[in-house]
Formats: structure tokens, C-alpha cells, sequence
């Protein structure tokens, strides 16, 4: 090759790298009102910059609805929401869980023999939160819970909580707040203890808990560890979650989105060190549980098959044309080898799902029907186990089986709710 041909390759290298490092700039809303969360999303947003070289400029609201409406209308580009936010605007596309917003319900009093209808029925209920999302979130709770809303006396903990102030009545805080809280730090200091929704034992049983999150898909079960506080609570506490998540609009370049994803996730060990909260972000998520559809820029990184760098650049570098022929040939070649065997492998799990309709079409009772449900994740979770380890073709064959999944946790949830009707209606 002439040596004009080698300085032309070198130009055209150093004039995409050199504008692949223009620093870009992308508007963030942030749906909440605590002052504390802004400590852990400023080591979130100096490790984008640091990084990524993404600058993000950060803007607050209490409205999901305002938050969402500026990301539909292209006047931001990114908004964290709480996960049980829903929007009729087909564009907005899920990017990643980030940390959740933890269920803390504190008490003045030990009230360890007491239910949460009794506590929050007798006592002075101070909510940290009164947005929307949380409103649904609490009217759910309240249902499932048995729980009056019209006896319970409550005010808004951000005017109306007096820490300091003692008091021989009841007292209870509750919100959907992040550890990192200062106000739950605030009264824990002051001696107030943390009440769990059952007890830590029967998690894994069947517990309350679990069952809330079963037919509230947006939400978890949660674990509070024991001294996460400088030494308190004395005992894990059991109680439930809701993710915030980063959404986006579907517009958006899926480059971006990619490298914001794999920027947090290669990036966890610096957050952590950042701020300690930062332990809770996981990625191994299940992404039907998510409010909003992946964006492809996500699920890119999920599956892991960025393409190789000489076939995003061939147009520009000639000589590897003929090298990306030859690799597609042998990568053609493997895949047709392999293919075959990849979809046989989806017929056990067909088969367990066949007999779990099986299974649930015969059975009456609730707690069966709990356990099927739990059986059915499970086939699921390890079907897309197999498809992560590349042991399954991510094609019509897998498309069919998630149909056939959700299908078959549709029919097991309504015959749920069908089944618990009738036993209320011959109660009452």
C-alpha cells in the first residue's frame, strides 16, 4: 500500500476519535422531594461525567406528570421516576433500575405485638409523602392490609412531625423514602424503632410480604439489616421496595443509552465507594417487572452483542471490508452448526410450562396457586439464565415461550383473585 494510503487511514481515525470525544449534554428530571437523595445522584452524575464525558444537568420536581410530559415534549432527555409510574406515550423507554425507594415505617413506642391496621387505626399517622404515585402505592397497601383509610388520623410529616417533642400517644412515620434518608436517621437517634410488616422468619414462607409483591409487580420484598445504623434496629426488619428507574425517550441514540448503562454498571465499585448506597443497585433484574418497555440502546448492553469495532468503521477503512466478509462466512457457518441444538433446548421449558397450566387448571387453592406462581418465575428465571449463557437462540421459538409465560401468570393471577372473591363473598 502507498504511504498516502496509510496517512489518509491515520486522518480518518484521528478525525472520528477526536469528535467521539466532544463532550455531550443531556437535561435529567428527578421525581422526588428529599434533599438527601441529591448527595448519591451527584456521585451517579460525576462518574457519567468523569467517565462517559456526559454532562447532565439535574432538575427536581415533586409532579411525575410535569416530568414526564418534559420528556415527551423533547424538553429532557432523561427522567428517574418511581417504577410504579405509567404513561401513555409509546416512546418512553425504561434505561436501568437504579436504587429503591424503601417502605420505613417508624414507631415512638415498641408496638412489636401489633398489627399495622392496629398502629395506623389508633394512632397519629405522619406520611412523609403525598404525591401521586405514593398515594396509589398506599391505597394498594392499605387494601391488601385490611386497613380503614377513613380511621386513620394522618398529617404530613415534613410540617407536622415535632421529633424532639415527647409525647405518650402513638406516633408513626411512613413513607417511600431511600436509605440514606436523613430524617429516618434524625429519629433513630431520638430512640423511635422501625416496625416490620411481618415477621423476618416467615420470609420465604409465603409471607404477607411476598404475597403483596406478587400481585403488585412493581414492588419487592426489602430487608432492612440489622445496625445498618450505627448499631440499629436491633432486628431485621421486613418490609417492601419500590425501584426508581431511569427512563427515556426512544429517540434517543441508542449509542447514548448504551454507554450511560454500561458506564453505571462498570462503574459500581466507584459509586459505591462514592456513597454507600449504591450497594443496592441491581442488575439482575427482571425487565417484565419494569413499568416501561427497554429502550434498544439497554437492551444492547443486556444481551451483550455490541457489534465488533472494524464493522462500524468499514465504510471509512476499506482494507477491512474483505476481512469482515471472510468473519461473516465463519460466523455464518457456526451459527447455522449451532442454531439447531440452541432450539431443541427450548422444548423443556415448554414442557414445564404445559404442566404448569396443567397443574393450576386443577387446583383451588390459594396457596398452591402462590406456590405454582413461584414455580412458574423460576422456569422463567432460568430459561433467560440459559439465554444470557448463550444456550438458547433469542428468536421465534423464545418469543413463543414468553408469550406462552405470560400468558399462563395471567391466567394463574386471575384464577387468584377469582378463587380469594369467592371465599370472601361465602365469608360475608
Amino acid at each position: 500500500m502507498k504511504r498516502h494510503h496509510y496517512f489518509f487511514i491515520v486522518f480518518i481515525l484521528l478525525s472520528f476519535f477526536s469528535c467521539n470525544e466532544k463532550k455531550q449534554s443531556l437535561k435529567l428530571i428527578k421525581v422526588t422531594e428529599y434533599s438527601s437523595t441529591k448527595v448519591s445522584d451527584s456521585s451517579l452524575l460525576k462518574v457519567l461525567k468523569k467517565k462517559y464525558n456526559l454532562d447532565v444537568d439535574i432538575e427536581y420536581t415533586l409532579s411525575e406528570n410535569y416530568a414526564l410530559k418534559q420528556l415527551s415534549d423533547k424538553k429532557a432527555d432523561l427522567v428517574i421516576i418511581p417504577n410504579n409510574a405509567t404513561s401513555e406515550d409509546m416512546t418512553i423507554k425504561a434505561i436501568i433500575p437504579l436504587l429503591p425507594r424503601v417502605l420505613m415505617i417508624m414507631t415512638n413506642k415498641n408496638v412489636k405485638d401489633r398489627s399495622l391496621k392496629d398502629i395506623l387505626e389508633n394512632g397519629t399517622v405522619y406520611f412523609e409523602d403525598s404525591s401521586r404515585l405514593d398515594s396509589i402505592f398506599f391505597d394498594k397497601l392499605f387494601y391488601s392490609f385490611n386497613i380503614d383509610e377513613n380511621k386513620i388520623d394522618s398529617k404530613l410529616g415534613s410540617t407536622e412531625l415535632k421529633i424532639n417533642e415527647k409525647s405518650d400517644s402513638l406516633k408513626v412515620y411512613i413513607g417511600l423514602m431511600h436509605l440514606d434518608n436523613d430524617d429516618v436517621r434524625e429519629l433513630i437517634h431520638q430512640d423511635w424503632l422501625f416496625f416490620s410488616l411481618d415477621d423476618i422468619d416467615n420470609y420465604g414462607k409465603g409471607s404477607k410480604i411476598e404475597g403483596f409483591a406478587l400481585m403488585n409487580m412493581s414492588v419487592k420484598p426489602f430487608i432492612i439489616p440489622r445496625y445498618i445504623f450505627k448499631g440499629k434496629p436491633d432486628n431485621s426488619v421486613l418490609t417492601i421496595s419500590i425501584n426508581d428507574i431511569l427512563i427515556t425517550r426512544s429517540d434517543v441514540h441508542n449509542e447514548i443509552i448504551n454507554g450511560i448503562t454500561k458506564t453505571i454498571y462498570n462503574n459500581r465499585s466507584r459509586l459505591i465507594q462514592m456513597n454507600s448506597v449504591y450497594n443496592l443497585l441491581d442488575f439482575n433484574y427482571d425487565n417484565h417487572d419494569l413499568s416501561f418497555p427497554l429502550h434498544k440502546g439497554a437492551i444492547q448492553f443486556l444481551d451483550r452483542n455490541e457489534p465488533p469495532v472494524w464493522s462500524k468503521y468499514v465504510k471509512m477503512i476499506w482494507p477491512l471490508i474483505s476481512i469482515s466478509v471472510v468473519l461473516f462466512g465463519v460466523f455464518a457457518s457456526f451459527r447455522t452448526r449451532f442454531k439447531r441444538r440452541k432450539k431443541q433446548n427450548i422444548e423443556m421449558y415448554y414442557n414445564s410450562l404445559l404442566d404448569i397450566r396443567s397443574r393450576s387448571e386443577e387446583s383451588i387453592d390459594t396457596d398452591i396457586i402462590v406456590d405454582i406462581l413461584k414455580e412458574l418465575k423460576a422456569v422463567r428465571v432460568e430459561a433467560m439464565k440459559s439465554l444470557a449463557d448463550k444456550k438458547l437462540d433469542p428468536g421465534e421459538s423464545f418469543n413463543i415461550f414468553l408469550a406462552l409465560y405470560n400468558d399462563t401468570k395471567i391466567d394463574l393471577i386471575e384464577n387468584l383473585k377469582e378463587i380469594r372473591l369467592k371465599s370472601q363473598e361465602n365469608k360475608a
